[in-house]
């Protein structure tokens, strides 16, 4: 489920990046331009979907990844952090203001004309990941504290389930699958779909789909209090790609080491873990 391509091009960039000391404002101004792109993309692929699922899946899917992310940040406040490093989380915050409308337009666009949304994802994605890569700074630091993020963001998903199932009445089976998916919506919706039925495949894409665009919509504003462990337990699966450069733009710079290993080790997890729910509950 992994796109190899998309990964070529991160460590084409870091590649490029390691080997060259040159820098420019250019750079962060590319990847504002691209993540709006990417996100613009999204809401086209979100228009194809049936609007009369979606006013019964928005809903459940906003409350299961509110609670989901509640939970997680809550843990990485009590779970061993670096100290703050200076000088971070002071980027300009209309960014979350600029990525809604790009969703809002995205999706009334999709709505009126067919474009080719996914292929668009695919690309501005790849270019996204190589931009990121290329500015990346590495820190074994950074790496230590890995652990703090990929616990709360597992806890968070195997505490959420279980309440929202019971508060709501929705399939635990469904909604378990759904939180272990950690931003993974690609591989998350699918399987659901295809193991339970249309309506929980709709609401495991879209509760992944908006962790991943709360990642960034609000990282300007909670980067200064919850920092880049909170940021990267946020982020999931996503913080080793499209929610990678708020990590490091909003909660610290040296960070990308800790959400790229974080990352990694939850997209690896939701692969084994939203497949073997479905097959044995």
């Amino acid at each position: 489920m992994i796109d190899v391509y998309l990964y070529i091009a991160f460590g084409a960039g870091v590649a490029a990046g390691q080997l060259t000391r040159f820098r420019s404002p250019w750079i962060d101004r590319a990847i504002l331009v691209d993540i709006v792109a990417l996100v613009f993309f999204l809401g086209v692929v979100l228009a194809s979907l049936a609007a009369t699922r979606l006013l019964i899946a928005i809903p459940l899917a906003l409350g299961l990844v509110g609670l989901m992310l509640a939970v997680t940040i809550g843990l990485t406040s009590v779970l061993p952090r670096r100290p703050p490093v200076p000088g971070t989380g002071k980027r300009p915050r209309p960014l979350g203001v600029l990525i809604v409308l790009a969703l809002i337009v995205g999706y009334a666009v999709g709505r009126l004309v067919t474009l080719p949304g996914e292929t668009a994802i695919a690309v501005t994605l790849s270019i996204l990941l190589g931009l990121v890569g290329f500015s990346l700074r590495f820190s074994w630091n950074a790496l230590r504290t890995a652990p703090t993020p990929l616990v709360a963001a597992i806890a968070g998903a195997l505490v959420a389930a279980p309440i929202f199932s019971l508060a709501t009445g929705f399939s635990f089976r469904a909604t378990l699958a759904t939180t272990l998916g950690f931003g993974f919506y690609s591989l998350a919706g699918p399987l659901v779909t295809t193991g339970i039925g249309p309506l929980a495949g709709l609401v495991a894409f879209l509760t992944n789909f908006f962790r991943e665009n709360l990642t960034m919509v609000a990282s300007p504003w909670l980067g200064p209090r919850i920092r880049a462990e909170g940021l990267t337990a946020m982020g999931g699966a996503t913080a080793m790609d499209t929610t990678l450069y708020f990590v490091t733009a909003y909660g610290d710079a040296d960070a990308g080491s800790m959400a790229l290993a974080s990352g990694l080790a939850l997209t690896v997890i939701a692969s084994l873990a939203v497949p073997l729910v479905l097959a044995v509950m």
